[in-house]
């Protein structure tokens, strides 16, 4: 199951650094979300989920104006727990080996940059920048 996690960049490199981190919750295509989503296609869901986690990013720095950092993890069954609204909690640990891709939202655009998870070694030194 395709999955964001709204996260900060020192997360990320606890992530990288630890190969794991435990997260509390993820959003997904809950039974919610698709029943008041159900006219668009999966991939026009997929990319909603991604916002609000990018919006949930920037609730947890406390600042609209910073970015939001979005992890795009693949689940495996066991690690989804209940659902709540758009999200599901987490009940283990996410594998840095489960990370597809780091997105960034860096205005209030409709617009996402993706990093593919080979590429976030060498970007993160200037996330980490500007989380400071």
């Amino acid at each position: 199951m395709r999955a964001y996690i709204p996260v900060v960049p020192s997360q990320i490199e606890v992530l990288l650094r630890e190969g794991r981190f435990r997260f509390a919750q993820a959003f997904v295509t809950t039974r919610l979300f698709f029943e008041e989503n159900s006219e668009v296609d999966e991939e026009e869901r997929e990319f909603e989920l991604s916002l609000l986690a990018a919006q949930a990013s920037r609730e947890i720095q406390e600042s609209q104006e910073s970015n939001g950092y979005v992890l795009a993890v693949n689940l495996t069954s066991v690690q989804s727990g209940s659902e709540s609204g758009f999200q599901v909690e987490l009940l283990s640990e996410i594998e840095w080996s489960q990370v597809d891709a780091v997105l960034i939202a860096q205005s209030e655009e409709e617009e996402l940059t993706w990093f593919a998870s080979q590429e976030v070694q060498d970007n993160l030194p200037s996330w980490l920048t500007s989380e400071n």
